[in-house]
């Protein structure tokens, strides 16, 4: 991880926001946190932490209490930190739980703001914020993202990458178990932990399985009521052997019981022919017993028929009756309205005799209304009052808000021209750097086009030595040719030569002369084997060695003029890099540091004009401060004389409250006492005339009830007339008829219906009588000389044969079941054992291998553990080397070999060898400055080697936060070069100190200013 940026708002001693840019740090660097005590130092420590974790870089201050309490209500506090890891670059926001001024309603009123965290991804080098990605958008996502990044918990990165104040000891002193969570996240050594818990699984998952089998062993066992499998073997062969003797018996049994059912069923046959003679008997005998009966319902169909002729006579007289019975119920009805409408009549008048003694009601009623809309003009006079009264407070409360506002935008105006002076001190030093810069430019552009041009003349060089390379290649070729031509010239040059005492010789005769010698004699003439070249091929021979001279000459020139420009390519080439520096730069080094440059150029005209316009607000400020002023001493008198006239107000409006009733000081109250009052009065006269109209109505109601009883009771003297005719009429039909009185008429009278049944039923029973008989002498045929069985007996004996053959399948069923679960057990447990053998076999490998993995061995270390101790040791070699440097040759970290206490985990407990005593102590014995020597030399052994394995966690920044105050200075100065040696290699270390000598030793730092308003942070010289 490699911080880029960090900014503090209202957090911890930081009032406003405060920027803390790494990049303005040389890279790479070392550099100091300095400041006076309680500035505000370890608070930016505190803001990485909180970042990174929602928590603070010491564990006894939390997330909340890091709000400023020089911060206004309505500035949230809020963190943002961007650094760099794995190519990418990484922006964190987080706000803790906090009160704020609510933006709504009430500015003076605080609410609970919740705590919030965002994290968002770019690529590395980039700056426009549209490249920013969000990744995660609440807090425990960030913090888990944070952790998977960095590989640490917040309790690891204190001990690892931040050395809080008074805890750095934390790492040296951690137990076994605390260093392995700390190393396992370092190193990525999960995947041994993981080996050794599957080790672990597939231990207890043998011994589980194992487990289950015996238990299902004995369960088996148990269920078979046997104590082993051999007592289960030998009842097994007891029970096929009964089995085999019960067979034999049922055979026997089932042959007697097959006879005893034969006997039963003939029996039951004879039962039947006997039981039908029997049931034809009694139904004969039963209906020979209905004969009374049924000339009863002959007698009872015969009287029907009378009664139906009487029944006319019947009719009328029912009619007569009931036609009396309603003039009966009429005339009742009429007499008891008519009592009802007496009553009704004696209570309207009553009512009405009530409502004229009420008179002197209905008169003290209408002066109440009269005295009540009297009170109009003075509710009215004090409603007047009452607006004045809320006009002047109106006015009070605008003065008051004129008041308030002015002294708030006093307030605002005095905060933005102090942030305007920070702003001018900001941006001072960066606008002064214009001039230099844009220096830097036109040298560094000079410098680009010199690279130019040598890159130019450097071309040219490898052109013209391209060509002159060809040109020598053609100009060899040239002379090759020439060669080759002068060769074969001088050749047929040669063999002409030499042939021609061959040619003469052909030529000598004998007696003739040579013409050479001019002897007669050639007593040894040459010979010439080869063949003569003949002139016109060394013509030819020597007009090609002419053309190769020819051609051979420009080939040379050509190539002599190409050497010449390859040496004034160099010529320019050694001329332009005389001119460069020593060092010569890259063209894209220049091109990115001219880039930088112009970067730079941009920001320091940017805070140029920036601190122009700070300047030019800082005046405008001024004045508005001083126009507020005037302002804020006229509102102050306004708001005085306004005070004044309310005062007046308020003490004619409670004279004029006093004038007026409490419920009555309203217009819209009053006019609702007075309408109340108009309605009492109407009500009352409403009541009288009520009474007058109801005891009118009731005389009507009366009247008209007397005349309806009249009537009525002449209809029902006519009833009764009409009712006395039909009774002698039907007295008549029942003597006529044979009937004594009018209840045997109703005894013999049946419907047409019922004598239709009594007709079919005597038909019925006519023919029954006719079957039963038949019936009765054809049963007597049939058993006539037999005997009736013993049906008791053969059902006895039956049942006794199916018994026992019952009883012996009953026992066969059960002794094969039993069997055949004895077999199956008995299966089982031969798999089981075979099962138990397998389970023990492996696990006798597999409980070892986990036993040794999880520490079941005689060093108590863990698989994992053990991975980690070899780690550690190249830990606390790279350590130590500083630690003996810095201690004199003193000191050496080692881990502990043996093991102090088998009950807790062990294998990562370190100790330090001391040369001086020849012995090993516990690291925790030293001193406050040993300890600190020893807690960072472990925390930059612990960066070597993490960085020198692969894939390993990047520990690139380191910070330290005190404890250089607890040095001598030797002591100090050896762990400053430590410090430096691992800056060199690429790492940034950020200390946190009030030694001077850090100071003058330590040039990059970041100062910390206290001020009453807060603090203020600036980055620089640490020395400055």
């Amino acid at each position: 991880m490699k911080p880029i940026r960090l900014t503090l708002q209202a957090f911890g001693p930081f009032a406003g926001r405060e920027v803390v840019d790494f990049t303005r740090l040389p890279s790479d660097a070392l550099f100091l946190i300095h400041g006076p005590t309680g500035a505000g130092k370890t608070s930016i420590l505190d803001g990485i932490c909180y970042a990174l974790y929602g928590d603070t870089s010491g564990s006894e201050r939390s997330a909340k209490e890091m709000r400023s309490h020089h911060a206004s209500d309505d500035t949230l506090t809020e963190v943002e930190f961007e650094f760099e890891l794995g190519g990418k670059r990484f922006r964190i926001k987080r706000t803790p739980e906090q009160e704020r001024t609510a933006l709504r309603g009430r500015k003076d009123q605080l609410v609970k703001s919740p705590a919030k965290a965002e994290l968002q991804t770019a690529a590395a080098g980039t700056t426009a914020e549209s490249t920013w990605t969000p990744v995660v958008n609440k807090t425990t996502e960030v913090t888990e993202r944070i952790t998977a990044l960095l590989g640490f918990e917040v309790d690891q990165f204190r001990q690892v990458i931040m050395l809080p104040q008074g805890q750095f000891r934390k790492l040296l002193t951690a137990d076994s178990r605390e260093r392995e969570k700390i190393l396992e996240a370092l190193f990525s050594t999960e995947t041994y932990r993981r080996l050794q818990e599957r080790l672990n699984a597939a231990a207890r998952e043998l011994e589980q399985q194992a487990k289950a089998a015996g238990e299902r062993r004995a369960t088996l066992l148990d269920q078979a009521e046997a104590a082993s499998e051999a007592e289960l073997g030998n009842r097994l062969n007891d029970t096929t052997a009964q089995l085999t003797s019960l067979a034999e018996q049922a055979l026997q049994r089932r042959s007697e019981d097959e006879a005893a059912a034969n006997a039963l069923a003939a029996g039951n046959t004879l039962a039947v022919q006997f039981a039908e003679r029997d049931a034809a008997l009694s139904a004969r005998d039963k209906l020979n017993a209905e004969a009374d009966g049924i000339k009863s319902q002959r007698e009872q169909v015969e009287a029907a028929g009378r009664a139906l002729r009487v029944t006319p006579a019947h009719v009328s007289l029912a009619k007569a009756n009931r036609l009396l019975q309603d003039a009966m119920h009429q005339t009742k009805d009429a007499t008891e309205a008519l009592e009802i409408a007496k009553a009704q009549q004696l209570a309207a008048e009553t009512a009405l005799k009530h409502e004229h003694q009420r008179e002197p009601e209905r008169a003290a009623a209408q002066r109440e209304q009269i005295r009540i809309e009297g009170l109009r003009e003075a509710v009215q006079r004090l409603g007047e009052t009452q607006r004045e009264h809320a006009a002047k407070l109106g006015l009070e409360k605008r003065a008051t808000d004129a008041h308030t506002r002015l002294q708030q935008q006093h307030a605002a105006l005095s905060a933005q021209q102090q942030k305007l002076a920070q702003s001018v001190e900001t941006h001072t030093p960066l606008a002064a750097r214009v001039e230099a810069v844009k220096l830097g430019i036109r040298q560094q552009e000079q410098l680009i086009q010199s690279l130019k041009q040598l890159d130019e003349a450097q071309a040219t060089l490898r052109r013209n030595r391209e060509e002159e390379e060809q040109l020598r290649k053609a100009w060899e070729t040239a002379q090759t040719t020439w060669k080759a031509c002068r060769d074969e010239a001088q050749a047929l040059d040669a063999r002409w030569r030499s042939a021609q005492a061959g040619v003469l010789a052909r030529h000598l005769e004998a007696g003739s002369p040579c013409p050479v010698c001019g002897s007669l004699a050639h007593p040894q003439p040459a010979h010439h084997e080869d063949d003569v070249p003949t002139e016109a091929q060394i013509n030819a021979a020597s007009a090609a060695l002419q053309a190769a001279e020819t051609a051979a000459e420009p080939a040379r020139t050509h190539h002599q003029a190409a050497q010449a420009a390859v040496a004034g390519a160099e010529s320019s080439v050694v001329t332009l890099q005389s001119a460069l520096p020593a060092e010569q730069p890259s063209r894209q080094s220049a091109d990115s540091t001219l880039v930088a440059l112009r970067t730079e150029l941009s920001s320091a005209q940017k805070a140029a004009s920036d601190l122009e316009k700070a300047k030019a607000a800082l005046q405008d400020g001024a004045e508005q401060i001083a126009t507020l002023q005037k302002e804020l001493e006229q509102a102050r008198a306004e708001l005085d004389d306004s005070k004044l006239q309310l005062a007046a107000v308020s003490s004619q409006l409670e004279e004029r409250v006093a004038s007026v009733p409490d419920k009555l000081r309203t217009a819209e109250a009053l006019e609702r006492e007075i309408t109340t009052a108009r309605q009492h009065a109407e009500r009352l006269t409403a009541q009288l005339k009520t009474a007058q109209t109801a005891q009118q109505t009731a005389a009507e109601s009366l009247a008209a009830a007397q005349a309806k009883q009249s009537t009525l009771l002449e209809s029902q003297k006519a009833a009764e007339t009409r009712a006395a005719e039909t009774r002698a009429d039907f007295a008549d039909a029942l003597r006529e008829h044979g009937f004594a009185d009018e209840a045997a008429y109703q005894r013999a009278a049946l419907s047409a219906a019922e004598v239709a049944a009594l007709q079919a039923r005597l038909q019925s029973h006519d023919e029954a009588v006719a079957a039963a008989t038949a019936r009765l002498a054809r049963a007597e045929g049939i058993v006539i000389g037999k005997t009736a069985p013993d049906l008791a007996a053969l059902k006895a004996a039956q049942t006794a044969a199916r018994a026992a053959v019952d009883e012996l399948l009953s026992q066969q069923n059960s002794l094969k079941e039993r069997t055949e679960y004895d077999r199956r057990t008995l299966d089982s447990l031969n798999a089981i054992r075979a099962e138990l053998g397998n389970l023990e076999d492996r696990y006798r490998l597999m409980g070892h291998l986990a036993g040794i993995a999880n520490g079941d061995n005689s060093k108590k270390l863990t698989f994992q553990r053990f991975v980690l101790a070899a780690l550690l040791d190249d830990v606390l070699r790279q350590a130590s080397l500083r630690l003996r440097a810095m201690s004199r040759g003193r000191y050496t970290l080692q881990r502990r070999e043996d093991v102090a206490d088998a009950r807790r985990a062990s294998g990562l407990d370190l100790e330090v060898f001391d040369d001086y005593t020849g012995r090993a102590r516990p690291a925790g014995t030293l001193s406050g400055g040993e300890g600190f020597m020893a807690s960072l030399s472990l925390a930059l052994g612990l960066s070597d080697v993490v960085q020198a394995y692969a894939g390993g966690i990047q520990l690139d920044t380191l910070f330290i936060d005190e404890g250089f105050g607890s040095l001598d200075p030797e002591s100090l100065d050896m762990a400053m070069k430590a410090l430096i040696d691992l800056q060199q290699k690429g790492r940034v270390v950020g200390i946190i100190s009030h030694v001077d000598e850090l100071k003058r030793q330590v040039n990059a730092g970041i100062e910390v200013a206290l001020g009453a308003g807060g603090s203020h942070i600036r980055i620089g010289e640490a020395a400055s």
